[in-house]
């Protein structure tokens, strides 16, 4: 399959997680107003991969973070001239971290309280 078949959905949140006879089915929605989400697609995944999946875009999350604060310590257009000891010699990389381990422990407890419920 090329990519110019694969279909793209633009998805907001998580809106549902079910599993039955080894397969987690992933409803996946947009925002209609602040306590509505309309589903969209469902994304069906077989059990015994839904944690390295989950990993994979936890990592590759953390590596595009890492990679975008990268890009802005070399930007010199992106810095504001500070005095010389102020500049810090460590990089804030908790940010991007912090995001991809509760969207990890969003889908983690989800997939807990589906299980518990099939």
């Amino acid at each position: 399959m090329s990519d110019g078949n694969i279909q793209e959905v633009f998805v907001e949140r998580i809106s549902n997680v079910a599993h039955a006879n080894g397969v987690f089915r992933i409803t996946l929605g947009v925002n209609e107003d602040v306590n509505n989400v309309r589903p969209s697609t469902r994304l069906l995944v077989p059990a015994n991969q839904l944690g390295p999946i989950l990993q994979g875009i936890a990592n590759a999350a953390r590596d595009i973070g890492e990679q975008i604060q990268f890009t802005k310590e070399d930007d010199p257009t992106t810095q504001e001239e500070k005095p010389e000891e102020s500049k810090s010699t460590t990089t804030r990389r908790a940010a991007p971290k912090a995001a991809s381990k509760k969207a990890s422990k969003t889908a983690s407890k989800t997939a807990s309280k589906s299980r518990k419920k099939s």
